[in-house]
């Protein structure tokens, strides 16, 4: 993987802006919760209501399948047979279930304006790098940066920390941007401003909860709104 272009920074006050992958850049939707159902009812787990299946959004995929399988009163080791079973599925069908947001293109072009963009997501690494070369996202944000041992789960913040260090980009002059809290958390944890996002799994009263610097609710509204938290940090 490429690090950011540091000879770049001189010129912008953010050092990066990172970007959540599902929910923030694309609509995975029907990818992942058609995924998950078909993993659950494999193994004779009724699939949870739509509402509940959203919420596994932007979580690491083993905490959530080590969560349903506790649910259910099952053997612990079953979460590792979900997770195969899922990206067995996902692998086939991704690309043809989800779609770049309408209007990412452009608000990914007017933030590059302002700093070097990466993905930053809790999506193992492999499988967003060719869900990304499927669905032509790698052509207005080429950098990836994600998990790559599918037997560990890697909190948000641990991938965040690993963006920073790549890239070299100071925290106070960074923007995770996200939809869900963990995107926002982790920004909190690592020290870096922090912008929730509507369109995707994540609600207001979550975003607010998580604390996040700003919450914007249209994609054209990222651009002001990194400008704004970046202000209001060099203060």
């Amino acid at each position: 993987m490429n690090e950011l272009d540091a000879s770049s920074r001189d010129a912008i006050v953010l050092d990066a802006i990172f970007l959540d992958l599902d929910g923030c850049l694309v609509d995975s939707t029907r990818a992942i919760t058609n995924t998950f159902d078909h993993a659950l009812a494999s193994v004779g787990i009724a699939p949870r209501a739509p509402e509940v299946t959203r919420s596994f959004i932007g979580p690491p995929l083993r905490a959530t399948f080590d969560r349903i399988v506790a649910e259910e009163g099952r053997d612990p080791a079953l979460a590792t047979d979900l997770v195969m079973r899922y990206r067995e599925r996902y692998r086939a069908m991704s690309a043809a279930e989800t779609t770049i947001i309408t209007g990412i293109p452009d608000a990914l072009a007017a933030l590059r304006e302002q700093a070097p963009i990466a993905i930053v997501t809790s999506k193992l690494g492999p499988v967003a790098e060719r869900l990304a070369d499927e669905i032509g996202l790698r052509a207005h944000i080429p950098i990836i940066y994600a998990p790559h041992d599918e037997h560990v789960i890697e909190p948000k913040e641990v991938t965040l920390r690993r963006a920073l260090a790549a890239t070299g980009a100071r925290p106070h002059a960074t923007v995770m941007i996200g939809d869900r809290e963990h995107d926002v958390l982790a920004g909190h944890a690592c020290g870096t401003a922090t912008i929730g996002v509507l369109w995707g799994a994540g609600d207001r009263a979550e975003l607010e909860a998580a604390r996040a610097h700003a919450i914007v609710s249209d994609v054209h509204e990222l651009h002001g709104a990194v400008r704004a938290v970046a202000t209001r940090r060099d203060r």
